[in-house]
């Protein structure tokens, strides 16, 4: 009897609704965000750029042969450079100045560039690689293969033509029907030079060129976004328990001064947590102290923004609040683009990538620890949703009703 109860109590019964609800939450969550991956990489933009009016042709190659659906070419390299480094193209490809006349001149230096900026998620720097790697090995085979062929045809017609020439001198009566024959196989061989030709020479290769380097390991490339989810989850939980000492004091002193106090708790804790959290990240990571001190305010304005996000809902539900926190935390480990860029993201979570501190963080992070544009933008967006999150919270505590305070009755 004992037993049938307690298997059927609330507490077991809480703890199979809990563990279904989460269960079913991050798998809706992680498999529906991350199936962008790899069919959804071929939305990412990428640009060529064509500085050699030879290589018209090859240009079109390109264009045509690439797996990419949005393909710039009206950028000059300077331009390309600087949208690559805004993250508005995740690669260029540089076919340089006298490409074609270099390849006919067998120049061993004849190089087709590739250009990957590598302050970006690691998927899309792993993907970019890939296609870079492919296509240059691709070309240079092709180009590669069509001079040799040449080179052999070349040999082999100025064999026939020394050879006909010889004949017509020791017979001159019999000068066009030599002529003719060496035509004849002149012809044959140029037929059959594809098939006779054996790879010879190498005079064209590629390099890829990273920008924004990213040193060696997990640890550096997935920095943006380890931080970012750190913080994050640890407002969560603050935002919860801040709660508790909101709903203690307002017995006290009031439902507005209570919120008033809890308002410069998470400023304060703003600014106190991210030095101490960041100290360990600079010791393991060895990032500057110029760097350190941009992230503090970075992560001082997420952790200012996610504690008064969290704290709407615990407003409004209290410690069930938790229900709707959890759920958008999880949604912003993919909308916040630190695993796969917000570009090709399935379009709830390029919605959701709008209200997430997550994501301002992670690009912010980027841009601070291997370079990218100004954090100017996203740190007004931080602050902007922070604002907005304050303004919620006025509603809910103006409209909420508490039991009329006054000392904490004692047992």
């Amino acid at each position: 009897m004992n037993a049938r109860k307690f298997l059927l109590s609330k507490g077991t019964l809480g703890a199979l609704i809990m563990i279904l609800f989460y269960g079913l939450v991050m798998i809706g969550t992680y498999f529906s965000g991350y199936k962008a991956i790899p069919h959804k990489v071929k939305d990412l933009p990428v640009a060529i750029v064509n500085e050699d009016t030879q290589s018209r042709s090859l240009k079109k190659q390109l264009k045509s042969d690439l797996p990419f659906h949005h393909i710039r070419t009206q950028y000059s390299i300077k331009q390309a450079q600087r949208k690559l480094k805004n993250r508005d193209v995740y690669m260029i490809i540089q076919i340089p100045q006298n490409f074609h006349s270099d390849i006919v001149k067998q120049r061993q230096d004849t190089n087709l560039k590739f250009w990957i900026n590598e302050s970006n998620p690691a998927t899309a720097v792993t993907a970019m690689e890939s296609t870079a790697n492919l296509v240059g090995a691709s070309i240079k085979n092709k180009v590669n293969l069509a001079s040799g062929q040449a080179l052999f045809t070349k040999s082999q017609l100025l064999t026939l033509q020394k050879q006909a020439e010889q004949e017509v001198k020791s017979n001159p009566a019999a000068s066009a029907a030599i002529q003719g024959k060496a035509q004849q196989q002149s012809e044959a061989v140029m037929k059959s030079a594809a098939s006779m030709y054996k790879k010879v020479g190498n005079t064209v290769g590629y390099k890829i060129k990273k920008v924004n380097k990213v040193p060696t390991g997990m640890n550096h490339s997935m920095a943006p976004f380890f931080l970012s989810i750190a913080f994050y989850i640890g407002s969560m939980i603050g935002a919860m328990i801040l709660y508790m000492t909101y709903n203690e004091f307002i017995r006290t002193i009031g439902k507005w001064k209570s919120y008033a106090l809890s308002e410069v708790s998470i400023i304060l804790l703003a600014v106190i947590a991210p030095p101490i959290v960041l100290s360990l990240a600079k010791h393991l990571n060895g990032f500057d102290t110029q760097a350190f001190l941009h992230l503090w305010v970075v992560h001082g304005v997420e952790l200012f923004t996610a504690l008064n996000v969290n704290f709407i809902f615990t407003l409004i539900l209290g410690q069930l609040g938790i229900l709707i926190n959890m759920p958008f935390m999880l949604i912003q480990v993919v909308s916040g683009a630190g695993l796969i860029p917000q570009i090709i993201l399935p379009n709830f979570f390029k919605i959701m990538s709008k209200v997430s501190p997550c994501f301002y963080t992670i690009q912010a992070d980027f841009n601070l620890l291997y370079g990218g544009p100004s954090n100017n933008r996203l740190i007004l967006s931080l602050i902007l949703l922070g604002l907005a999150a304050i303004a919620a919270h006025l509603v809910v505590v103006g409209c909420k009703t508490y039991k009329k305070f006054g000392p904490k009755p004692t047992d």
